[in-house]
């Protein structure tokens, strides 16, 4: 029996090993992480976090001299994941978070739609239709971009970041001051005097569209300074297409979730199904290997899991899977299978400040990670175990006829392998060396055989069973 101490601060290194009842292996403590990790950045100025996705195009676009400071998390959105920022707001579709595919929302265009018919109908507004020869002109809104603000405009991103101009330059009161502007697709360009100089400045507009839903100022409630907590990774080494597909998208689904001290975290409950564009792929359903939309969500809520049992959180609903799963199981008995809509994941924030779940998918070296970053408390958590009975050998090998797949071809999705208990004793105490919490998460595995799809033209071997 192995007696495993792992701390608050730890990290959890999870190799890939194909399990098996002649494979045990061990959790090891590892490395310090009191640094803050690669990839968050926090923003005491505004209490908010920046990471990922957002994090990336932010940097490579010009950070805070032109989207400013960070005003709320990563809020979902019907079918979007958004972030607001002083002078925009980032949104990119659920489960696609990757740089390039991160849009900012046309801020200056909602904005110069408000104003009035009559406000529209003045020359700002009206179109240019005799541009001079020296204009930079744009047929399709009719607008020059003026002189005052072209070299902004120009050294600053163009286009992609700032859109068409929707106006020429005029004055406009703004907090009570007369101020030079123009109107583009996603921002205002404001002229400032500055010591006698004129200085362009991007508008405020993402506040502004921030303040303009009631619901959204809660989320601009300051975040406390966080460190990574626990954390957890897993390697889907041997994964199609399908499952890296929806590992990429589950995990994007996911990331920026913030648990408030003494909420319970549903994976169910806290994703986004109906709006994210999951894809075919295997998933185990009544004992047979079946093609579900989504499969691979398995791979996401175990590091979950892990993440939450490594930090020492309470642990509500746990469901294991039904077989040994090799393409993520380096650790026997230490995995959680979701199914929506009833088989879910969750655990209790317990601690008395608010976590922040990071998401890192890393789709060369197969790997993902789920880190949890919070207040640390002094809690510290214990494994005892694995301890495993009941082995069984596997069963007879299945082949499942595809008629979809190429002629003559096999593709075994499951190496067989034995039935087990499996259960760890997890201890978590607290800073005072008074028990918290105490489980023993058990899995009872059934034996599981060779699953081999065929397609046309193949004939099975013979004591197969055939499905």
């Amino acid at each position: 029996m192995k007696r495993l101490v792992i701390l608050m601060m730890t990290l959890i290194c999870l190799h890939g090993a194909v399990a098996n009842p002649r494979y045990i292996p061990q959790i090891y403590a590892a490395v310090d992480v009191n640094q803050a990790g690669e990839g968050v950045l926090y923003y005491s100025e505004t209490g908010q976090y920046l990471h990922g996705t957002f994090r990336r195009y932010y940097e490579e676009n010009g950070g805070t001299a032109i989207f400013g400071l960070p005003l709320t998390p990563i809020i979902s959105d019907g079918g979007l994941r958004v972030q607001y920022f002083e002078r925009a707001r980032f949104e990119v579709p659920v489960g696609h978070d990757a740089t390039n595919e991160v849009s900012l929302t046309r801020i200056g265009s909602h904005f110069v739609s408000q104003l009035s018919p009559e406000d529209l109908a003045q020359p700002p507004f009206a179109g240019i239709s005799n541009p001079g020869a020296d204009s930079l002109y744009f047929a399709q809104t009719g607008h020059t971009i003026s002189k005052r603000f072209r070299d902004f405009w120009q050294k600053n991103g163009g286009l992609p970041i700032f859109g068409f101009p929707l106006s020429e330059d005029f004055f406009q009161a703004i907090n009570g001051e007369s101020i030079e502007v123009q109107y583009f697709e996603r921002v205002r360009l404001e002229a400032h005097i500055v010591h006698n100089q004129v200085t362009v400045e991007i508008g405020h507009l993402g506040k502004a569209l921030l303040y303009e839903s009631p619901n959204l100022v809660a989320y601009t409630t300051p975040m406390p300074g966080l460190q990574r907590v626990a954390t957890a990774t897993t390697s889907y080494k041997g994964a199609g297409v399908a499952k890296k597909t929806n590992i990429a998208r589950a995990g994007a689904m996911i990331d920026g979730t913030i648990v408030p001290a003494g909420a319970e975290y549903s994976f169910l409950k806290s994703s986004n199904f109906a709006d994210t564009d999951f894809v075919e792929g295997y998933g185990i359903i009544n004992g047979q290997l079946s093609k579900i939309v989504g499969g691979g969500l398995c791979q996401v809520s175990t590091t979950v899991f892990r993440s939450a049992s490594n930090g020492g959180f309470a642990i509500t609903m746990r469901v294991p899977h039904t077989y040994v799963v090799t393409t993520y199981e380096d650790i026997l008995g230490f995995d959680a299978t979701v199914l929506n809509p009833s088989v879910d994941f969750r655990f209790v924030n317990d601690s008395a400040n608010p976590l922040l779940l990071v998401v890192h998918n890393d789709p060369q070296k197969l790997r993902f990670t789920v880190e949890f970053w919070g207040v640390p408390d002094g809690r510290t958590v214990q494994y005892d175990g694995p301890f495993i009975s009941n082995v069984s050998k596997p069963g007879v090998s299945v082949w499942q006829y595809d008629p979809s797949m190429k002629y003559g071809s096999t593709h075994q999705l499951v190496v067989g392998r034995g039935g087990m208990k499996v259960s760890y004793v997890r201890t978590v105490t607290r800073a005072d060396g008074s028990q918290l919490h105490n489980d023993n998460f058990l899995t009872t595995y059934a034996p599981w055989y060779n699953f081999v799809m065929y397609g046309p033209g193949v004939v099975p071997p013979a004591g197969v069973r055939l499905r």
